[in-house]
């Protein structure tokens, strides 16, 4: 009986170390800065989207304008997003008694986030990737 309990002890065993291999796509670390005329983001987010629509979209947050997360192999659409509030209005106008709600201003231009024409191609286990943004001449810059 001993031994019967000893065979069903060691076949749970094994299929539970066959369990813990690593599972899912190859993925590459990735890392790097993102610059907006030159000046690092403060803060924001940027986001990894598979161009093929197969999937998931993995992102991270851009602090003092550095990056780094996993990725899976293959192209992505790449955006970027730095929300600023800059003010301050009313959530209900002509109400005095309303309650304020922020404006918040993109400081990234939509070529780079939700027009964006940023495409990579992750296939290595580690590699940098840095983005130099910068706002198009004709464009008007938010307001501080």
């Amino acid at each position: 009986m001993l031994s019967n309990r000893l065979f069903v002890l060691l076949i749970c065993c094994a299929v539970t170390l066959v369990g813990c291999g690593k599972a899912g796509p190859k993925t590459g670390k990735l890392s790097g800065t993102v610059t907006l005329d030159g000046t690092p983001l403060e803060s924001g987010s940027i986001n990894f989207i598979p161009t093929d629509g197969k999937g998931v979209t993995m992102g991270t947050k851009i602090v003092n304008g550095a990056y780094s997360l996993a990725v899976p192999y293959g192209e992505k659409k790449v955006e970027v997003r730095a929300p600023k509030v800059t003010g301050q209005r009313l959530a209900y106008e002509g109400d005095p008694n309303s309650p304020k709600v922020d404006i918040i201003t993109e400081l990234v231009p939509k070529r780079y986030n939700g027009e964006s024409v940023l495409v990579m191609t992750v296939d290595s286990e580690e590699g940098e990737m840095n983005f130099p943004l910068e706002t198009p001449k004709d464009a008007e810059k938010p307001k501080e």
